[in-house]
């Protein structure tokens, strides 16, 4: 029986959408009382994004009811028992705008949603334009 325990999170953390290259230790999906956050080590997206207004919300839509479910119940012993330097990004990243809602828009900006029409990029130049002229960019979180 523990067997089947110790499995389920890693089932689990298998089903998460960024699980071939998210390289966070601490992950609500997989077991993660046993892992150990270390000093400028990753933070999954999930964590950073429960901790935004709307973000549990944000979640369901971008991934599953079930992984929102698991984030929202692991978050409050995560941040009760994990290093001082994982909570303060988590309390950073409260602060902080939403990724998937940026990905979303950048999503809808090009023209990938549907009945939306591409929008007029015709080099990657171009689109990287359009995208910090929205307010979509890769700065990793930092502000």
């Amino acid at each position: 029986m523990n067997s089947a325990i110790s499995i389920a999170p890693k089932r689990a953390a298998r089903r998460c959408p960024r699980f071939d290259s998210c390289n966070a230790p601490i992950c609500p999906l997989d077991d993660w009382r046993r892992a150990q956050h270390l000093h400028g080590e990753r933070i999954c997206l999930w964590l950073r994004e429960a901790v935004k207004p709307g973000g549990m919300a944000r979640i369901a839509h971008a991934a599953t009811d079930e992984i929102a479910a698991t984030v929202a119940e692991a978050l409050p012993a995560i941040m009760a028992s994990s290093s001082a330097d994982l909570r303060h990004k988590l309390a950073e990243a409260s602060r902080s705008g939403s990724k998937l809602a940026n990905m979303r828009a950048a999503r809808e900006g090009m023209g990938h949603a549907a009945g939306v029409p591409p929008a007029p990029v015709s080099t990657p130049a171009a689109a990287h334009a359009v995208l910090r002229a929205g307010g979509i960019g890769d700065d990793h979180g930092r502000r």
